[in-house]
């Protein structure tokens, strides 16, 4: 091999580290019609976790953790489960905001697996995390 074939080995090589670099990093956007769908979803949710029927409540709570799947799974382009999405989102959230986030998952998987009756002020509570989390991955 001579020298201008080995440097132009070298540039593709690099042109295709760019290329790859280019497209990991590339800005996260989530189609705006899979985005107001969710936040309509959201919106609706938000008024049946206030409601004085506990079953509405439960079924609210893993409703509102199905659509942080959607946003995690439109995010990341994956079908991950949100457990696995949650481990990856460190760039998403910082420390406090992922703690918490994963505090309201466990509380979905203890409804879930439990039968956890949560009460309204818990379900308001854990709505305002599921909100702001799935909000800020929308952004």
């Amino acid at each position: 091999m001579d020298s201008t074939s080995i440097i132009m080995t070298i540039i593709i090589l690099f042109l295709i580290v760019v290329l790859f670099l280019a497209v990991s990093f590339a800005n996260k956007k989530i189609d705006s019609t899979k985005k107001i769908d969710i936040l309509n979803k959201l919106k609706d949710l938000g008024l049946h976790v206030q409601s004085l029927d506990g079953a509405v409540r439960r079924d609210s709570i893993v409703k509102l953790d199905n659509l942080l799947t959607k946003a995690l799974q439109y995010y990341f382009h994956n079908s991950d489960t949100c457990g696995n999405n949650l481990k990856k989102s460190n760039r998403i959230f910082k420390k406090k905001e992922l703690d918490s986030l994963w505090e309201a998952h466990k509380i979905r998987n203890n409804i879930v697996h439990n039968d956890y009756d949560i009460d309204q002020d818990e379900a308001l509570e854990t709505f305002n995390i599921y909100n702001l989390s799935i909000r800020k991955i929308l952004k």
